[in-house]
């Protein structure tokens, strides 16, 4: 049986994510229905493609997403179903697939062709279909060329010396999550000693993890340890700067203390021995 994860800028705080859900049950019989996110900033098509990437292929393969971001059936934009890395995606043709996957290479999709009125019960008809084993090609016709958004990609200069990037992210702790991957930074950087810059902050140094910039060898009430800096590799391998155990409620959260918002600049420079 096909697992079911929502996506959405819906929010919390009115009843269109329950509406959803109530709706799927009308169409199926206690369906396994997990919650990806539900406060995705509006329309934001870049953060969900990072929020769903990182997690997507963890989930049993012929899973379905349903990516409710920006969700709207136009005369400028279909609603499709598309079925990549043995996944199904049900979403809007916004772009949002070449954001997911910077190769796109559906091994099938289709435009949905339902007689529902609503957008949103084209959707809910389409995943119950799927759930229930049914054929992607009865829900609409083939579609060859998918909507491409240009991708922030980060670029690195003719010298092989410094890597520009971007913020890609700034999640819930007020981490602020980049473009730039461990494997583009170990590569460029060939073992060289470096400084990330983020505004007017600087690092010289990137952990794995949140704890190991605590000295434990200190005694604890000598430790510096709540608002702390530091840069690491998250779980997804990027590049995240981080106050350690920062609360952005109070103000305490990389993206506000170091003044950093999606898309602003992130500058990493490598240092030559000579």
């Amino acid at each position: 049986m096909a697992l079911i994860t929502l996506t959405t800028d819906f929010g919390l705080q009115d009843a269109y994510v329950a509406g959803l859900k109530a709706k799927l049950y009308q169409q199926l019989e206690s369906p396994q229905i997990v919650d990806i996110a539900h406060l995705i900033d509006p329309f934001h098509i870049g953060q969900t493609a990072y929020i769903v990437r990182s997690v997507y292929r963890d989930f049993p393969e012929k899973s379905i997403h349903f990516i409710g971001v920006d969700f709207t059936h136009t005369p400028e934009q279909e609603l499709i179903i598309a079925l990549l890395n043995d996944h199904y995606f049900v979403c809007a043709d916004n772009g949002f697939l070449s954001l997911l996957e910077p190769e796109i290479n559906p091994s099938d999709c289709i435009r949905i062709h339902l007689p529902q009125p609503k957008t949103l019960d084209k959707a809910i008809e389409a995943i119950a279909h799927l759930h229930r084993g049914g054929a992607l090609s009865v829900l609409g016709t083939p579609i060859q060329k998918l909507r491409e958004r240009i991708q922030h990609m980060p670029l690195v200069n003719p010298q092989q010396n410094e890597i520009q990037g971007h913020v890609l992210h700034v999640d819930r702790y007020g981490n602020v999550i980049t473009n730039i991957t461990r494997k583009l930074f170990e590569r460029i950087r060939n073992k060289r000693a470096f400084v990330i810059h983020a505004r007017n902050h600087s690092f010289e140094q990137v952990y794995n993890d949140y704890h190991e910039v605590i000295r434990y060898d200190v005694p604890k009430q000598n430790r510096e340890e709540d608002g702390k800096k530091l840069a690491l590799f998250n779980s997804q391998d990027h590049l995240e700067l981080a106050i350690y155990k920062g609360n952005p409620n109070y103000g305490g959260g990389a993206s506000t203390l170091f003044g950093l918002a999606f898309l602003d600049p992130i500058r990493v420079a490598f240092i030559n021995d000579y």
